[in-house]
């Protein structure tokens, strides 16, 4: 896991200083080593086009120099992030005389050289990288399926940039980035600018390499081609019955994402999707191989059960104690830099950057955590229940929605999304009235009448699932492939390399992402979500999470943050010229002095948030 820079000039060699400056803005992706090589390719009229390419190293699999990066033979050279979880599998079929390391890399190297892109089709992992083959003048950029590590990028007439983060970009061109109007408007009515899986991005001028996708450069004609090359309906099928056993593919999964020659942590959260990591572990004697951190947040059970299944089970985990204090405001800065763009004010963006650093100090650069399983085996009630009655309904499953209903109406907040569903579906409307993320809500609605642009209460919705009627199979693809995922990708990425340490999500392989497709009726089982996952605990060790009815999340209170910090807090959005731009700050100040409530609104979060990225990272309006 490390992070990447690329950049190519037409019209001059690439500057040194300014790339070497580009790559010290990435160096937390890398704290292990960095490597610059610069080379000219011949571009086809007796001339050169100059290049550089620069790699952070964050060093987990042959921790020797021999897998540093660049990694660069004969004419070709590659700088790469992530890691292939099967490489040593992959090894055997490729010429096992070239190989003098013992990580990933070389066989990324060599999977590209003997059989292209169409190599790695049978790796298992998360990757992107940019690899040079000098003798034909081409760079060849791509990401992984999901898009588990960012690869952006920038051309125009003189100049190519790849990087691992944004931040590379613009400090290579000398720029700042430039967030639209209608990405702020979005934000300020919802609450969420998430990036999509298009090659655009929130930020304008920037794209990203799609999942799955790659883009190939011809350096000579200064032309680049934007392609797929790892189709999802390979690894995330929704028309046809999931295969094989998915105990023995989540066993897999997990076992497969302890290859590393470093200390390898767990991210106990208090849910179903860790407890089941931890449970496999165990079930494998395999327990001693990770260290366990809970992150104690002070305002949900979460911690509790979590303490409850290593108490279970026999194991020992830090309690990490979230830190609320005058330095809490400093690392708020520092996210803001970090994730480059708006998000919401939740614990997975504030509480988790810390647990990660606390992770770094103990020397552990490795964290597997339950990323993907709410998505793939529908664990959120709010989103996806709705999807699994519409589709029972018009399957004239009347004894299912009978069932589950039953079984729910013992909880308030449940039994009002089937009540509000049915009554949509019967009155042939959608979206039912308990639908969240369609429209503004109740509370920030009147706040952007209020202080407001007129424009910004007209805004299209962030999430676009909110709005549509789709079998449910197809809502968590859409989620999984175009919607909610990228955005907790690009979080998880960001909170973790911040701290230099590399996250890996079992739940995310391949063999399990074509439960996709699997039946509401197997998801949604009485008074349970996420039901096949919950009967996996009987093939491995059983702990009190297994029958959880509701996980609370990750819960980060804000309010003590903003209580603390209310003078910087409150200055900050004074200093913006971002949201005076969208809001009337000024009032919105002014009513704060008068009433306090206000400095907890939504809108008073968002507009932090984005007060917080412009004076981050330079950021503008476009």
């Amino acid at each position: 896991m490390c992070g990447i820079l690329f950049a190519a000039e037409r019209q001059g060699p690439v500057d040194q200083g300014r790339f070497k400056r580009a790559l010290d803005a990435i160096r937390h992706r890398g704290p292990d080593g960095e490597g610059i090589v610069h080379i000219d390719v011949a571009d086809g009229h007796g001339g050169t086009i100059s290049t550089a390419l620069g790699h952070r190293r964050l060093a987990i699999l042959d921790l020797s120099d021999r897998s540093s990066q660049p990694f660069r033979r004969e004419r070709a050279v590659l700088v790469y992030n992530g890691e292939i979880y099967n490489f040593r599998a992959l090894r055997t079929g490729l010429e096992h005389e070239r190989f003098t390391t013992d990580g990933d890399t070389e066989v990324l190297f060599e999977t590209l050289r003997t059989r292209g892109l169409g190599g790695l089709s049978d790796a298992l992992g998360m990757w992107a990288f940019c690899h040079l083959d000098e003798a034909k003048g081409r760079i060849t950029a791509a990401r992984d399926r999901l898009g588990k590590k960012p690869l952006f990028y920038f051309a125009d007439d003189t100049a190519i940039v790849f990087a691992s983060e944004i931040a590379a970009i613009t400090t290579y061109l000398g720029t700042v980035p430039r967030l639209g109007t209608a990405t702020i408007d979005t934000y300020l009515a919802y609450g969420w600018a998430m990036p999509g899986t298009a090659i655009t991005t929130p930020i304008e001028g920037i794209r990203q390499v799609a999942p799955g996708g790659c883009v190939v450069v011809d350096l000579a004609m200064w032309r680049l081609e934007v392609g797929t090359y790892l189709e999802q309906s390979a690894w995330a099928p929704i028309d046809r019955p999931p295969p094989g056993d998915l105990a023995a593919q989540v066993r897999a999964a997990v076992l497969d994402r302890l290859v590393s020659d470093r200390k390898v942590g767990l991210l106990l959260s208090g849910g179903i999707d860790s407890s089941l990591i931890l449970s496999v572990l165990c079930a494998e004697g395999l327990q001693d191989q990770v260290h366990c951190f809970i992150g104690e947040a002070g305002k949900s059970d979460d911690a509790d059960y979590a303490a409850r299944v290593t108490t279970t089970l026999g194991v020992t985990a830090e309690v990490v104690n979230l830190d609320y204090t005058a330095t809490s405001f400093d690392r708020f800065l520092s996210v803001c830099r970090h994730q480059a763009k708006p998000f919401p004010l939740i614990g997975n963006v504030l509480g988790l950057p810390e647990l990660y650093e606390r992770i770094a100090a103990r020397d552990v650069p490795v964290v597997l955590d339950g990323t993907g399983a709410d998505e793939i085996f529908a664990g959120y009630w709010e989103r996806y229940y709705r999807f699994a009655l519409a589709e029972a309904w018009d399957k004239g499953d009347v004894a299912w929605i009978e069932g589950i209903n039953t079984a729910n109406a013992d909880h308030p907040r449940i039994d009002e999304i089937g009540r509000t569903t049915l009554a949509a579906l019967q009155a042939g409307t959608w979206p039912p009235a308990s639908t969240t993320g369609a429209q503004p809500t109740a509370e920030i609605a009147p706040l952007l009448a209020r202080f407001c642009h007129s424009d910004v209460a007209d805004a299209q919705p962030a999430d676009r699932l909110a709005r549509q009627r789709l079998p449910l199979a197809n809502a968590l693809h859409f989620d999984v492939t175009q919607n909610l995922l990228p955005e907790w990708l690009w979080q998880n990425d960001r909170n973790a390399m911040r701290a230099g340490v590399e996250n890996r999500s079992p739940f995310l392989d391949t063999r399990l992402t074509a439960h996709l497709g699997s039946a509401y009726r197997d998801k949604f089982v009485g008074r349970w979500n996420k039901h096949e996952l919950r009967q996996l605990f009987d093939h491995f060790r059983a702990v009190p999470t297994q029958w959880r009815r509701e996980k609370q999340g990750f819960r980060w209170v804000f309010a003590r943050f903003l209580r603390q910090n209310r003078v910087k807090v409150l200055e900050l959005i004074a200093a913006s010229t971002i949201v005076r731009m969208r809001i009337d700050s000024a009032a919105l100040l002014d009513a704060i002095a008068t009433d306090e409530e206000l400095l907890f609104s939504d809108l008073t979060q968002r507009c932090l948030v984005l007060a917080g990225v412009e004076a981050a990272t330079g950021a503008q309006m476009a």
